[in-house]
């Protein structure tokens, strides 16, 4: 695995004017990715709209030079395989060759509400992933699985890169790694602790190798949420009750510190939080303790502060960082100058 260090941010799901705005910005001051989530619904206590992952990329690629473009991350139950690869091939030749494909297994919130069925979320993924590969990768495809059926199928034109754009897969539970060393080129976990990312980089290393593939050419990233300031009491203020009600969202993760969830009413992955839910998910994140937040891998601070826990997940593997400022968009700029800090720190250390 190359030594070099790559850093990137995921946008807002909306407004349109301020995804243009950022993308552009990082674009201009050199960040590696711009990852774009891949909802239906969006989440928050107030705005809850979500523009259309793909269509915005692809306006994207025409206003960017340099910025890798991801999705973060679709997923296959609203999508065919075959069509996430035309939508793919086709950023990526609007891009010129600038396009990653972010998948994962989905989420409530994007299914749930719209009656599309959400079972056998990991299997369903494997199966998409191979047949995904299939077609980047042979010019017809014939394939008999339990969820798809292709016959003589083929997606014209291919991407520019080659062999194929990158696929990163999010996900870190033992079959969605295994998946990765598997199919993926890059790995996509989201708020691991250090502990953490370091044995799922083992599995994924290792069912790499299970594979016939050769791990240190996968991208060992990590999606990260958190708050950035010049002083790390105003990053804590900023930083608090967002990441209780993220915390909220993801109970495993409050699991896995060794607390005890106070509730499991907002898990936002196999359930659903509807807008009536929002003001009792504000209230009970608001008697979220501090403890739980100080101990999560949700990161506030100066650009000091991120130095040093990212220092910490480089020594055990990562090479790209994702951020997702949990700030109003107004304020992502003022976020992202002080990440770059951090950037040029690695790029000059490194």
């Amino acid at each position: 695995m190359e030594d070099k260090v790559r850093f990137g941010i995921e946008g807002p799901n909306s407004p349109w004017d301020a995804i243009l705005d950022i993308t552009t910005y990082c674009d201009k001051i050199g960040l590696d990715s711009y990852w774009m989530p891949d909802h239906l619904v969006a989440t928050g206590v107030k705005r809850w709209d979500a523009l259309e992952a793909w269509a915005c990329l692809s306006a994207l690629a025409m206003r960017t030079e340099n910025i890798m473009l991801a999705t973060g991350v679709s997923d296959t139950y609203r999508y065919h395989p075959a069509v996430l690869v035309q939508k793919a091939n086709t950023l990526d030749i609007l891009s010129n060759g600038r396009a990653i494909l972010g998948i994962g297994i989905g989420e409530a919130m994007n299914l749930v509400p719209f009656g599309i069925d959400y079972d056998k979320p990991v299997g369903r993924t494997i199966e998409a992933l191979e047949v995904i590969k299939l077609l980047l990768e042979k010019d017809f495809v014939d394939f008999e699985g339990r969820y798809y059926k292709l016959k003589q199928a083929f997606v014209h034109p291919k991407p520019l890169q080659q062999p194929h754009y990158p696929i990163y897969v999010a996900g870190s539970s033992p079959r969605t790694m295994r998946m990765v060393g598997r199919f993926a080129d890059g790995w996509l976990p989201a708020n691991l602790s250090i502990e953490k990312y370091k044995e799922g980089k083992e599995v994924v290393m290792n069912s790499a190798k299970d594979n016939g593939r050769d791990p240190e050419k996968i991208d060992m990233a990590h999606f990260m949420y958190g708050v950035i300031a010049k002083d790390k009491d105003t990053a804590r203020e900023k930083a608090m009750l967002p990441a209780k009600l993220l915390l909220l969202t993801r109970p495993r993760i409050i699991e896995a510190m060794g607390f005890e969830p106070p509730t499991h009413d907002f898990e936002m992955t196999f359930n659903l939080v509807f807008p009536r839910d929002a003001k009792a998910w504000f209230e009970s994140a608001k008697k979220l303790s501090d403890e739980i937040v100080e101990a999560s891998p949700i990161i506030y601070g100066t650009p000091d502060d991120f130095i040093e826990r990212f220092e910490e997940y480089y020594r055990v593997g990562c090479r790209h960082f994702v951020m997702n400022f949990q700030v109003h968009f107004k304020a992502l700029k003022e976020c992202v100058d002080l990440y770059m800090d951090v950037v040029n720190y690695f790029r000059e250390s490194y």
